[in-house]
């Protein structure tokens, strides 16, 4: 919205002349919420370009503009003048207006003037719309531009010779009727566009544009003014589907001032008079049939002191809406505020709050926080998935977050019997369902960093998967390169399955989660001979290579899925114990084993003894090769015993000792090493 700096003083006293003083002017309003875009320099004037916000019609105006530039200092308003030279004819006898469909028009305003001499504008009037961007075109079009620039109100001049039957009439239009615009362009209409018309045929789009039927020439001598209310959210819709964008439609969709329609009329109709001639008939056609009643609004004392984060005195703040005009009555509480009918923005009291936050200065109130008005409560599994991250953190993965959109390209290959959840209005084609799996995502990740040199990576994502049949809380690990990174120490090797298999098991230790490893029906995604599950839960692996191929990954991907909510179902309870009274007693075995023998098959034994004081048995060392046959290998174990309410005693020990020996070399042929 461009506002002229002379123009403006002409409504309001500012404090000084100059560039300068335009240039604080413009900060000034700037802190207020009223932007300026840019700042142009004239011969002898500055043009301020502000963006103004769609909430602010009632800014849109030399006058709106004035009135705020008042809030800010309290400066004297000089309104535009509307009072009008009137002839004796009445204005009644030669027009009628009938409003058919008042629910889209709440205020319809008209003038008839006679006798006009239509020619070019005075020089003044010229360069004043020229500085604002708007062609000249001639004395009385010339005029309702300039009232629409000055008051924010649009007016529309009709030839009143063109328009038959003396009748004006405001209706929705016919379906498919057909008119032609002043920008030559015939159009098909519909009942959903609003409509001027006379007694025959549709001569404006209200609120839009007029039609070249009954424009303004040099052979036009009397005129029908035209000003108005229309319903915002009908001019946008027109204007919208008619694809045309003009100055009236611009306001009017955004709410214009239905209190100031007589008054623009009123002020176009005299400046007519005076630049083009004429004698303007007496009264005016004001069809206004539900006018609404003040809106009031309660604002609490207390509200300004918890909304802003301090208290504001009395007097300032009834200073602040006096200076807006707003009609303010003081109560025990607080106030009861009237907004006047320009301020189309301001509904509830929060939107008054604004106004003295605008006004008393945002910097003026201190940065606090809100006071807390209860506690939150977790969702059910926060505290559980809080462990899991920290855990996932502390193995040296970073989380990612992926979007939940993907496509049916994207999602197929990984869960191709999967029934996804299809989006009704999709942005594009790669985001029209939810993800029904997070590997797709995670593979993606992981090719972006590698195609970026990033050759070391270990990610996880916990997030959901959605399907028909509901949605699924889930993990997944990816993890490539090497284990370690590079420093002085001596190279790390890469990252393998049982680094994999190494995470997971920390994983499920700190969740309490007791599962089998087996190798059963896998993905296909997953290499055949390198993956695993643990139960229904957890599937880990490595990338199968002709996936890896399509993806052009040229190092070994190892990936891991975890359905969260059926592993946490099925953790086992913690047991907590406490503290030993008694020591333990720890003792070492160095054993002889075939080649073909598995320490799982040496802690079974063991555990076949059924010592109840056996505490622990750990595996320290191991030895392919020695004083020992091909076919041995040495295993160092060591075993400790513990009794809860007795310190053991070496008979004791040394029988538990004979009674493991003697079960391993009975059915692992296993050997003490002298």
């Amino acid at each position: 919205m461009k506002i002229s700096y002379n123009w403006l003083k002409e409504l309001v006293a500012v404090p000084s002349e100059g560039p300068q003083a335009a240039r604080d002017l413009g900060q000034r309003l700037t802190s207020v919420g009223l932007a300026v875009d840019t700042v142009e320099t004239l011969a002898d004037d500055t043009i301020f370009d502000f963006d103004i916000t769609t909430n602010r019609p009632d800014c849109l105006s030399h006058l709106g503009m004035a009135r705020e530039v008042r809030a800010i200092d309290g400066s004297p308003l000089k309104r535009p003048e509307s009072s009008v030279q009137e002839g004796s004819k009445s204005v009644d006898s030669v027009f009628s207006v009938d409003l058919v469909d008042a629910d889209l028009c709440g205020r319809y305003c008209g003038r008839y003037i006679e006798g006009v001499r239509v020619g070019p504008s005075p020089e003044w009037l010229k360069l004043r719309l020229e500085g604002l961007g708007i062609r000249s075109i001639n004395n009385v079009v010339d005029v309702t531009n300039y009232v629409l620039m000055e008051m924010g109100q649009p007016l529309h001049a009709f030839d009143a010779d063109r328009l038959r039957g003396r009748r004006v009439v405001i209706r929705r239009a016919d379906l498919d009727e057909p008119m032609t615009t002043l920008d030559g362009v015939e159009r098909r209409l519909n009942p959903s566009i609003l409509v001027i018309a006379d007694a025959e045929r549709p001569v404006a789009l209200a609120g839009v544009m007029g039609g070249a039927d009954s424009e303004i020439s040099l052979k036009s001598t009397n005129v029908f003014l035209e000003s108005a209310w229309f319903d915002p959210m009908t001019i946008r819709k027109a204007a919208r589907a008619l694809g045309m964008n003009t100055e009236a439609s611009y306001r009017f969709e955004r709410g214009a001032d239905i209190g100031v329609v007589r008054a623009a009329c009123d002020r176009a109709a005299e400046m007519i008079r005076q630049l083009a001639g004429g004698e303007v008939y007496s009264g005016a056609i004001d069809v206004y049939p539900s006018p609404s009643p003040p809106r009031e609004i309660t604002l609490r004392r207390g509200r300004i002191a918890a909304f802003l984060g301090a208290p504001v005195e009395d007097t300032i703040v009834e200073r602040i809406f006096e200076r807006l005009e707003f009609a303010v009555v003081h109560r025990e509480d607080g106030w009861r505020v009237s907004p006047p009918t320009f301020r189309v923005d301001v509904h509830g009291e929060e939107d008054l709050l604004e106004e003295i936050a605008r006004h008393y200065g945002y910097d003026r109130f201190p940065a606090t926080l809100p006071p807390s008005t209860g506690a939150g409560a977790a969702l059910p599994l926060e505290s559980e998935e809080r462990l899991l991250r920290n855990t996932m953190s502390g193995c040296g993965y970073s989380e990612i977050m992926t979007y939940a959109f993907s496509s049916d390209d994207a999602e197929a290959p990984y869960a191709p019997e999967a029934k996804p959840v299809r989006l009704l209005n999709p942005m594009s084609e790669d985001a029209s369902i939810l993800r029904v799996s997070l590997v797709g995502a995670m593979l993606r990740t992981l090719q972006w960093n590698l195609n970026r040199g990033v050759r070391d990576l270990r990610f996880y994502e916990l997030a959901k998967t959605y399907g028909v049949d509901g949605e699924r809380r889930a993990l997944v690990m990816g993890a490539t390169g090497r284990r370690d990174p590079a420093g002085v120490h001596p190279a790390s090797g890469d990252f393998s399955f049982f680094d994999l298999k190494g995470d997971l098991e920390t994983l499920f230790e700190r969740l309490d989660f007791e599962g089998d490893l087996a190798i059963g029906a896998l993905p296909p995604y997953y290499h055949p001979g390198r993956a695993a599950r643990f139960g229904r839960a957890v599937v880990f692996g490595e990338l199968h290579p002709d996936y890896a191929e399509r993806l052009k990954i040229r190092q070994r991907v190892y990936l891991a899925e975890l359905d969260i909510e059926t592993l946490l179902h099925a953790r086992s309870r913690r047991q907590i114990a406490p503290v030993p009274r008694h020591p333990s007693v720890r003792r070492d075995f160095s054993l002889l084993l075939d080649r073909g023998t598995r320490y799982g098959d040496v802690q079974r034994v063991i555990a076949d003894a059924r010592i109840p004081e056996l505490e622990r048995v750990e595996p320290f060392d191991r030895m392919e090769s020695g004083p020992f046959p091909e076919t041995k290998y040495a295993l160092s174990i060591s075993v400790t015993y513990r009794a809860a309410d007795r310190t053991l005693t070496d008979p004791e020990v040394e029988q538990f000792d004979r009674r493991i020996v003697e079960m391993l070399a009975e059915r692992l042929q296993a050997q003490l090493r002298s």
